[in-house]
């Protein structure tokens, strides 16, 4: 605050308290300096007869309380509230009127002023208390203008949207990154559905969580408690978003808060992260941890349902043979050409992996080994059919053999089948190659 004054603690002395009386009828005045010298010498009163008269005092910064007349011969009614109120906004103010009116005192106070006091109504102790209490009353309110003005900061340089809406879900509070967030001005937004920041068809379900929260003991609920949601732009797109509540009482009602973070970026590098775990970087389809782990799935489906499903075993036939002649680069287009016709031939349900070098697999959910034998003797022949150009203007031809094995309810473990598999692949190989074998038709180790 403006000036020297501090509330004092108990075992402290009383300081002087400067006071500035800007009133220009000389009884009046004189009424007021006599009642504040008479407190034992509490008060150092200024005494001015008009507005222009006491800004220059005020600039000087060692006011402690203005005591202000409505009615000046160069300022009149509430604009000299302003005009005080632009030249020292924190000093502590108390109106002198004429006039013993409740409605002028509340226009005053909302004016800017701390009290008022009706000119020769007051007696000594009074003024004395009035000016004691618009000091403590200034003091708080400087308190919580700062306070308020830190909050305006935090919420101004947070990097997360933090809105507000009250109990009918308007919006109050709509902070710099929550404009970023979702391309609305916080002066066109206030007063607006919290709806409209919300995809169409998750509104109802928005609804029931908010109108839930409100009715939940628990006052806030942390981003990690709260399942990944959407939010909606302006242009209404929509985007993933997290979401921190928590409740507080306003005036009005109930006032809930969110902290809302923008994931799209998050999301984006976690998709990433899943396809490098789960592709095969040369070919692009399912590497060998990705195709073993969802046909571990399927064999508890085995256990638990009876659901079938098989295993494809492929090779790529004297694959060594093509890199030793045209180079590894021919060989690699080469693999990524026999997995993009492979992938072609294959149900949508069905998933081809690679599982190193030339050996591919596949799994078959909800299949058989003779709706096994049938996929198998598509992808021989679509692989059969397909020519590579090499560099050097020759055309390279590719086979595969390939096994299959009937996943059983006997089997303990993924390795199993895959081990008959790769049995009726070698013997698919061993029996001149580009052909198809069934683990059935291979006789057991």
């Amino acid at each position: 605050m403006t000036g020297h004054f501090k509330m004092p603690t108990p075992a402290q002395p009383i300081p002087i308290i400067n006071v500035l009386l800007v009133e220009d009828q000389p009884g009046d005045a004189d009424l007021v300096t006599r009642a504040l010298r008479s407190r034992r010498g509490r008060f150092k009163v200024a005494s001015v007869d008009r507005l222009a008269a006491a800004l220059p005092v005020l600039e000087a910064g060692t006011v402690d309380v203005i005591l202000l007349d409505l009615t000046l011969p160069d300022s009149q009614g509430f604009a000299t509230i302003t005009a005080i109120r632009d030249a020292a906004p924190t000093v502590p103010l108390i109106v002198l009127t004429g006039l013993s009116d409740n409605e002028l005192a509340m226009a005053a106070v909302q004016a800017g002023a701390q009290d008022f006091l009706v000119k020769g109504e007051f007696e000594d102790a009074m003024i004395e208390r009035a000016i004691r209490h618009a000091i403590a009353r200034g003091h708080l309110e400087e308190r919580l203008r700062r306070s308020e003005a830190r909050l305006k900061n935090v919420l101004d340089l947070a990097h997360d949207a933090v809105v507000s809406v009250d109990a009918d879900q308007r919006i109050v509070l709509f902070n710099p990154a929550a404009e970023r967030m979702f391309g609305y001005q916080s002066d066109e937004i206030l007063g607006e559905p919290m709806s409209v920041l919300i995809p169409d068809r998750l509104r109802s379900v928005h609804t029931d969580h908010f109108n839930g929260f409100l009715r939940h003991a628990v006052v806030s609920r942390d981003m990690a408690d709260r399942p990944e949601v959407n939010g909606r732009h302006r242009d209404g797109t929509g985007f993933p978003i997290e979401v921190s509540l928590s409740r507080s009482e306003g005036p009005d009602g109930p006032i809930v808060t969110a902290m809302i973070r923008g994931i799209t970026e998050r999301k984006r590098a976690e998709a990433r992260l899943v396809l490098l775990a789960t592709t095969d970087p040369l070919t692009g389809i399912a590497n060998r941890r990705h195709l073993l782990d969802l046909a571990e799935r399927e064999l508890a489906r085995l256990w638990r349902y009876g659901t079938p499903f098989s295993l494809i075993m492929m090779d790529v036939d004297h694959f060594k043979r093509i890199n030793d002649t045209h180079g590894h680069a021919m060989g690699d287009e080469a693999l990524r050409r026999l997995a993009a016709v492979c992938a072609e031939t294959l149900r949508q349900s069905d998933l081809l992996g690679r599982m190193g070098g030339e050996e591919f697999a596949i799994l078959l959910p909800e299949a058989g080994e003779v709706e096994a034998m049938a996929v198998a003797e598509r992808v021989r022949l679509r692989a059969s059919r397909l020519r590579v150009a090499s560099g050097d203007g020759a055309e390279l031809r590719l086979t595969v053999s390939l096994g299959i094995a009937e996943c059983r309810r006997d089997d303990l473990r993924i390795e199993q089948p895959l081990a008959r598999a790769d049995l009726a692949l070698y013997q698919a190989k061993a029996s001149g190659r580009d052909r198809v074998v069934p683990a059935s038709a291979v006789a057991p180790a």
